[in-house]
């Protein structure tokens, strides 16, 4: 359940960071709910690094990346737990 929890916010986290990039319309319903809902799972990782970098024209928010690699290894770190688990049973 954690590992499946871990992966659908690792993919809520790549869908807002392709939506900054693609310079989504924020008053979309949908692109509101995606920030909405990922907002709470990047806030503690505000402040570690600059918010945002410019490359050309496209805005990328390194706040959500630095989640996503941190979601990463939590759902890599739950997986080999389970393993573990199982085979000690």
């Amino acid at each position: 359940i954690l590992y499946t929890a871990s992966t659908f916010i690792q993919t809520l986290l790549i869908f807002r960071i392709i939506l900054k990039v693609i310079n989504a319309d924020a008053t979309n319903n949908l692109v509101s709910w995606v920030y909405n809902l990922t907002d709470t799972f990047i806030q503690p990782f505000y402040g570690i690094v600059a918010e945002e970098m410019m490359i050309d024209k496209f805005t990328i928010e390194l706040t959500p990346i630095i989640a996503l690699i941190f979601f990463a290894i939590l759902s890599f770190v739950f997986a080999e737990l389970s393993k573990s688990f199982r085979q000690a049973s």
